[in-house]
């Protein structure tokens, strides 16, 4: 008997396992809760605190870049440029720059103004100043490299922050003149963004590169503590390539043991030189960090010791339910297995009070288990049969409303609640020019312009909201072309079996139809233009008339025709010619609608013709010192067209190339004598020889996108801020004169820099003059 194993009852053991397994499982698990609450709890601060202090760096990084973008556009103001260039001191008080003293001003704690020499504008200084000036950082950054300089964060004495800023003074052709340094107050700069609190003691601090505390909103800088720790997570943010980070450190420079921080370098736009690397700091008291942690570990210890108590309930009557039940089959198998079964099928249990019903019906289901399984054989034959015809059903309406899906006339996309694309049909695939691979999974925000997102945003937050179609009106969308399509967007919410709800994205292409629309507007617009134009240019044509008229009288008498008054007289006359010659061209252009410009038509030489277009301009040339070279002709020509016209188209040109030289720039003028393969893609608009007329400068040259419409009506540069940009009607009247002549006019850049005009005119046969008559 002693080599025989210890046997327990069953009704014993299972309280026993059931209450041993929930004192184990409970321990497990509390122990677990406390450590995942505790880690979740750190992940989750944690990544907030990073994302605070990015959010933080960012907004500190768009002041400065702010402050700087102003200090820059102070330097490029005309009265500073002027400043440097006479060394005069910049008078504030100028009504040019009331906005920027009203705006700025009050950040500013200093302001110079230093020249190429290290002189300080408006101010008597020693050699010893310019040295002084010259030796600082921040002087080859701005004077060589022609770059803003941002320099370190400092305190004086009264606990006051600045911050020193140097930009260069640029002439137009981007030379450093001088320099501008600033020091801005940056006390006010920082209050809205470092005071910031995250619960009861957590807020966001200013570092530098070595862990120091700059700015603090609780702290004075000189309390804060340095910490190795905190000097590490600095620097690991300033490595990594996000820029920010979050950490258990043991010190956070409050003097407390342990806490989470995150960190966040401050960047500044790349053309700015950065002297020094700032962060931003979030952190806050461990104790009210992990003080939910704590107060869960003691609820979720009360709730295990109560927990315990049920359990062990619980297993002692489920040992009674499962046990007696146990006894009273053993029993009735017992009693089968002596007896027959019809004698056995009538016994009771002895001692059960009751008759349990599953016990009493398990042996007559033995001999109906056969049967039912047998019959369920075939049900689920028959059953198998028809889910396999309903989902050949299913696979062929799914097909069907696929093939509808992707050949829909819109296209079409179904995003999730947060604007996630899910798919997009064929449509929208060949409107976005990408494939639908490369759609899904993204945001549908970002298939629109920047400034059509928050709309976008706004409308789909409404319909996830309300549960009805909505209208946005139209947007624009580009595409992988570079192309820009005008849509007209309706959102529609699905809501799936599941209970999910999606939306789908309608998109009409109205490009076609929003073009349409702005022709007309824009021919309705010109119509109003010419009609201006033409009363304007029919009133003041009389008054020029006399003008003219009062010059020739002048010009017959004797004693003004000799000395400079005489030549005065000629350039007056040659002026008002020209001013009446542009006069009556504006009115044909306009009453010709653009079209039949009437010519007068004489013979000239073409040399001459801008041999009076380089003496027209030479004065302001002069005054600019800008020199206009016109070479001789390899052979004189004499062409037959409207010479007062030409000359227009001439004076146009030059006019152009004199705004865009620089100091020092030579402007060719030059004719010769071409067989028209120098024409754009060599097709010459006739045979024969042609007059090539070219103006050349020496300025910043053309942009290439925009070369095509150059000569278009009223076309314009895209820099509003250019004050030399005109109203794109001298170039349009270039072309239309010499396109009347049956020429070519096209422009170009200059392989060494600077921009080339060509005009190319016809030539008859005995038009051509080689003689030296």
């Amino acid at each position: 008997m002693a080599g025989l194993p210890k046997q327990i009852s069953l009704q014993s053991s299972i309280p026993l396992s059931v209450l041993l397994i929930g004192v184990l499982t409970g321990s497990l698990g509390l122990g677990y809760a406390y450590w995942h609450a505790k880690h979740t709890r750190s992940a989750t601060i944690g990544l907030y605190f990073q994302e605070l202090a990015r959010h933080s760096a960012g907004k500190v990084g768009l002041v400065l870049a702010k402050e700087i973008e102003w200090v820059q556009r102070l330097s490029a103001l005309p009265q500073v440029q002027q400043a440097v260039r006479q060394g005069t001191g910049l008078v504030l008080d100028a009504p040019e720059l009331q906005q920027w003293r009203e705006e700025q001003s009050q950040y500013f704690r200093s302001l110079a103004i230093i020249d190429r020499t290290g002189r300080l504008v408006g101010s008597a200084t020693s050699e010893t100043t310019r040295a002084y000036y010259a030796q600082q950082s921040w002087w080859p950054i701005v004077f060589q490299q022609g770059r803003a300089w941002a320099g370190d964060l400092r305190v004086d004495e009264q606990g006051h922050g600045y911050w020193e800023v140097a930009v260069p003074i640029s002439d137009n052709s981007g030379s450093a003149l001088g320099a501008l340094k600033v020091a801005i107050r940056t006390d006010e700069l920082f209050t809205s963004i470092l005071h910031t609190r995250i619960g009861q003691t957590g807020h966001v601090m200013l570092l530098d590169e070595e862990g120091r505390v700059l700015v603090c909103p609780l702290l004075p800088p000189a309390l804060h503590t340095k910490t190795d720790a905190l000097l590490g997570t600095v620097r690991r943010a300033a490595q990594t390539g996000q820029g920010a980070v979050w950490a258990e450190v043991r010190g956070d420079s409050h003097s407390s043991r342990a806490g989470i921080v995150g960190v966040s370098r401050v960047a500044l736009p790349s053309p700015i030189e950065q002297e020094r690397v700032w962060h931003i700091l979030v952190r806050q008291d461990p104790q009210e960090i992990y003080g939910p942690a704590i107060s869960l570990m003691w609820k979720l210890a009360g709730f295990w010791l109560g927990a315990i108590g049920l359990v062990a309930l619980f297993g002692a009557k489920l040992a009674q339910h499962i046990v007696l039940p146990l006894e009273a089959l053993v029993e009735r198998v017992r009693a089968i297995g002596e007896s027959s079964p019809d004698r056995a099928r009538g016994r009771r249990p002895h001692g059960l009070g009751v008759k349990i019903r599953e016990i009493e019906a398990l042996a007559a289901s033995f001999d109906r288990l056969t049967e039912r399984l047998q019959a369920a054989s075939l049900e689920t034959r028959q059953y198998v049969g028809q889910l396999e015809r309903a989902n050949r059903d299913l696979a062929d309406s799914e097909e069907h409303y696929r093939t509808i899906w992707n050949h829909a006339m819109d296209a079409k996309l179904i995003v999730d609640v947060s604007g996630t694309i899910k798919t997009v049909n064929r449509r929208a695939e060949m409107k976005l020019g990408q494939q639908a691979d490369a759609v899904i999974g993204t945001a549908a925000a970002d298939l629109f312009v920047d400034q059509d997102r928050p709309s976008f945003r706004q409308l789909l937050q409404s319909v996830v909201a309300t549960g009805k179609e909505r209208t946005a009106g139209r947007m624009r969308v580009p595409t992988a072309a570079g192309a820009t399509l005008t849509v007209e967007l309706d959102m529609v919410p699905i809501e799936k079996t599941a209970g999910e709800t999606e939306i789908l994205l309608q998109l009409s292409d109205v490009t076609e139809k929003q073009q349409l629309a702005d022709q007309l507007l824009r021919s309705e617009r010109l119509a109003s233009l010419s009609q201006f134009a033409s009363m304007f240019a029919h009133d003041i044509r009389n008054p020029l008339a006399g003008i003219k008229k009062t010059l020739e009288l002048l010009a017959h008498r004797s004693e003004l025709r000799e000395g400079p008054v005489g030549r005065f007289l000629e350039d007056l006359q040659f002026t008002t010619d020209l001013l009446l010659g542009m006069i009556n061209d504006m009115l044909d252009v306009y009453q010709e609608s653009y079209s039949g410009l009437p010519l007068v038509a004489s013979r000239f030489r073409a040399h001459d013709l801008l041999q009076k277009v380089a003496h027209l301009f030479k004065s302001e040339a002069d005054a600019r010192g800008v020199s206009i070279r016109l070479q001789p002709p390899d052979e004189p020509v004499t062409i037959t067209g409207d010479q007062r016209r030409l000359q227009r188209v001439g004076i146009n040109l030059v006019h152009n190339a004199l705004k865009y030289s620089p100091p020092h720039g030579v402007i060719t003028l030059s004719t010769r004598l071409t067989d028209g393969t120098e024409l754009p893609d060599g097709k010459a608009p006739s045979s024969g020889p042609f007059l090539l007329l070219r103006v050349e400068d020496e300025g910043p040259g053309l942009d290439p996108a925009e070369l095509p419409h150059l000569f278009e009506m009223f076309f314009r540069k895209k820099d509003g801020h250019d004050l030399r940009i005109g109203r794109g009607l001298g170039l349009h009247f270039c072309r239309l004169v010499v396109e009347a002549h049956g020429g070519r006019i096209w422009a170009r850049n200059r392989p060494t820099g600077g921009a080339e005009f060509s005009v190319a005119l016809p030539l008859a046969g005995e038009e051509r003059c080689r003689s030296d008559s």
